[in-house]
């Protein structure tokens, strides 16, 4: 008896083309971030020096982690949920989901820019960090504070925006530029480029809200902020579950993605180090967002998919996107390897070229990082966010043991061999959990036919 071969739908292939242009949307707003975001560093870099912009580099890196040890990452609770809710067509009940992802975002800001406070005091007071930092830090704390684009995010995303999501980081990251460039001109110091910092991402925050907000209005969704706030919990159980390990999760790979940062000055005891692997990380960032993004565009289509039993589009779906990112992530590492010391010396200065061998390990790092966020996206649609958790605490031990013993001996580079360590582990143990219950879940549905 032949097997028959899962053929793709008109539908499928027409929801194909529409996700394809929104990554091509993705990516080319991606890559124009990345040319004004390496141009912002470059005019700080070259106004700083490497010291004074290690500073700034070290400043950056704790509110990034503050933020997301305690922020909850709303999109993805409210994404899965907005999947199930949508064939019930109740706006009241969508409102009050939005809400609920929208007081996880304000308690979570508010937390986390405190947090940031007093970390500035306690790593500047304990700790052998530059002093200058406490106001540096308190100014970037305004940023955590009104960082509020949880909800809208994935207000965003179900509706499929993502070249408007591609923008938005856009026309925050010129702003940025403009500012820098004017200041760089203008001969302005450390506390005037992390204003610049600051000031960018709280427009970058509100846009996203004022989008979002519409959008909702657009779709006849009331406003979360006339929604009726009781009961939440007991109306969308499980959701605040899902929300803590998630965000859990996110705590984790904080460790690995902006406290490295801060491990390399701490045990480097050196703030050119830090600003040397800012750039490089900052750097390998672009391919990172660029997977990320394609990330952003299929999550929502695996929830759909999951909640509808659509098992075979499934596997496909994370098949193709994992083939795309080793493709975009192949061709980043062997240009990088080739052209990627002069470009560094032209943007930033011939002072920064040590940031060259950290990029390349880098990138590395992010080829196997980037291949398991797929199966990560597909864990999280089949409510399995406890198992991500889990694979999450694994590799962040894998990277830790090996970056306390590599960064000393051979500098900021031991970060980034630690990376490698992590996205191996965390590769390995996501892929074969999603495999094994997209098998369960296919025996599951022939079970019932051959019956």
């Amino acid at each position: 008896m032949n097997k028959r071969v899962a053929v793709p739908t008109p539908s499928e292939k027409s929801v194909l083309r529409s996700r394809v242009k929104s990554v091509l949307h993705l990516l080319t707003g991606n890559l124009g971030n990345a040319l004004v975001m390496i141009g912002s560093i470059a005019f700080a870099t070259r106004a700083l020096g490497p010291e004074a912009f290690g500073v700034l580099a070290l400043t950056l890196a704790v509110g990034r982690v503050c933020e997301r040890v305690v922020r909850f990452e709303s999109w993805q609770p409210l994404v899965r949920y907005a999947a199930t809710e949508e064939g019930a067509s109740d706006p009241e009940r969508m409102s009050r989901l939005y809400l609920f992802g929208l007081l996880l975002d304000v308690v979570g800001a508010a937390v986390a820019a405190l947090l940031t406070v007093l970390a500035g005091f306690i790593l500047t007071s304990f700790f052998d960090f530059p002093p200058e930092m406490v106001p540096l830090v308190a100014i970037y704390a305004i940023a955590i504070a009104l960082n509020l684009r949880g909800m809208s995010s994935a207000v965003l995303r179900m509706a499929g925006m993502f070249r408007t999501m591609a923008y938005i980081v856009f026309l925050a990251g010129l702003l940025r530029l403009l500012l820098a460039a004017i200041f760089y001109w203008m001969g302005s110091g450390l506390m005037t480029f992390v204003w610049v910092w600051t000031i960018c991402q709280v427009v970058d925050a509100l846009i996203y809200n004022f989008i979002g907000f519409r959008q909702l209005a657009r779709q006849g969704t009331p406003s979360p902020f006339r929604a009726r706030m009781g009961n939440l919990h007991k109306d969308f159980p499980g959701f605040l579950g899902f929300a803590f390990t998630t965000n859990a999760s996110s705590a984790l790979r904080t460790i690995t993605h902006e406290a490295d940062t801060l491990i390399v000055g701490a045990l480097t005891d050196s703030t050119e180090a830090a600003g040397f692997y800012h750039i490089a990380k900052r750097m390998a960032k672009v391919a990172m967002s660029s997977g990320e993004m394609i990330q952003m565009v299929v999550y929502p289509d695996l929830a759909r998919m999951w909640a509808g039993k659509i098992t075979e589009s499934f596997r496909r779906t994370v098949v193709g996107v994992q083939g795309l990112l080793a493709v975009i992530l192949g061709g980043v590492i062997l240009v990088t390897i080739v052209v990627g010391k002069p470009i560094i010396g032209l943007a930033f200065g011939s002072a920064f070229t040590p940031a060259y061998a950290i990029l390349v390990a880098q990138l590395f790092a992010v080829f196997l990082i980037m291949h398991s966020a797929p199966s990560r996206s597909a864990l999280l649609a089949m409510n399995r966010p406890q198992y991500a958790l889990g694979a999450s605490a694994c590799s962040t031990a894998v990277f830790l043991a090996i970056a306390i013993n590599t960064i000393p001996a051979y500098g900021a580079i031991g970060a980034s061999f630690a990376h490698i360590g992590f996205g191996a582990v965390n590769a390995i143990m996501l892929d074969v959990a999603m495999w094994r219950s997209l098998r369960r879940a296919s025996a599951s549905q022939v079970a019932p036919e051959a019956s």
